[in-house]
């Protein structure tokens, strides 16, 4: 059933534009799900592995942190999942991060919508943990990502897909659902001021600018009184963090800004920055707005190579356009 269900949209899906880094990424990705199991055939895969005692335990990162006895083995759902080393991916060991860093903070029941779900996995550990009610929104290609890995992982639990909503008598009630999946163009569904913890991870550093400020501006009409948005994204990608306009988000207040403790102390990894706002309608609050001295002291959130890196990457550019302008004027 749940393979003819994700076949079904997997059909479904047609041409849509997004933003220009996406436009060419979305291409890497080749996702199926078959006799029950996710399938990552693509170039680009975030997802883990379902463990197989065949596997040479020494080849598996160790992925369950609370475990004293068996580290290497991560259990969500109905499955056993693990990371071998060579897959390069590590979303289900910071999507733990995460989670650890604002679990206090998430209810039971409460209404989650994360836009930007690549895998699936960050919403499925809330899910898992806190029985909440997870939307997940993304664009179809990714989005085939976390429908796999959340039918594989809980294969009973009460899931919608982008294409099953034309088929419902009456507007979506989400709390009806442990899953709702959606595409950029279905977010009009969710209702004003209904959502308890908006999400955003490693997806705005890849937008376009424009949207991202369309995306702040859901956070804003969707996230409740009292509710909370949650925001862990690059120093410095397509944008500089503080590039962000989080002055869009009306009524919030900081509950916490830090370089992310997981990213700073993995090799290889490149700087993030986690930001963690309440929202507050009872309280005139500021727009949150980073002042020159937060801006300057950027460079102190970068890791030394990547501060080399930019640096060397602005100059490139200002020699570019120095010499393009030189030609024009010539």
């Amino acid at each position: 059933m749940n393979e003819d269900r994700f076949n079904n949209f997997k059909k479904s899906i047609t041409h849509m534009r997004h933003g220009e880094y996406w436009n060419e990424a979305k291409t890497t990705f080749n996702i199926d799900f078959k006799d029950g199991n996710f399938i990552s055939k693509g170039s680009r895969n975030y997802l883990p592995t379902i463990y197989n005692p065949k596997l040479n335990r020494d080849d598996l990162l160790d992925v369950n942190f609370e475990s004293k006895q068996d580290k290497k083995i991560f259990k969500l759902g109905i499955q056993n999942l693990c990371l071998p080393k060579e897959n390069r991916n590590n979303t289900l060991i910071y999507g733990q991060d995460y989670f650890n860093s604002i679990e206090n903070y998430i209810k039971e029941k409460d209404i989650v919508c994360e836009v930007g779900s690549g895998s699936g996995l960050f919403s499925a550990l809330i899910n898992e943990k806190k029985k909440t009610t997870n939307i997940l929104v993304d664009i179809p290609e990714v989005l085939l990502n976390a429908i796999s890995l959340i039918f594989t992982l809980f294969p009973n639990k009460k899931i919608l897909l982008p294409n099953e909503i034309g088929e419902l008598s009456s507007p979506i009630i989400f709390n009806q659902y442990d899953f709702v999946f959606l595409t950029p163009d279905l977010i009009y569904h969710i209702r004003d001021e209904s959502v308890n913890l908006g999400i955003n991870t490693q997806s705005f550093m890849e937008m376009d600018m424009i949207e991202v400020d369309e995306y702040l501006n859901f956070f804003n009409r969707i996230i409740s009184n009292e509710g909370y948005f949650f925001c862990s994204n690059r120093v410095r990608k397509r944008h500089y963090f503080f590039e962000y306009k989080f002055y869009l988000l009306k009524n919030f207040q900081s509950v916490f800004f830090k370089k992310n403790k997981f990213f700073d102390s993995s090799v290889g990894a490149s700087s993030m920055l986690d930001f963690f706002l309440k929202k507050n309608k009872n309280i005139e609050q500021k727009p949150i707005r980073f002042n020159l001295y937060e801006k300057f002291i950027i460079i102190t959130k970068f890791k030394l190579r990547e501060f080399f890196y930019w640096l060397s990457w602005d100059f490139r550019r200002l020699i570019k356009k120095v010499y393009s302008m030189k030609n024009f004027f010539s």
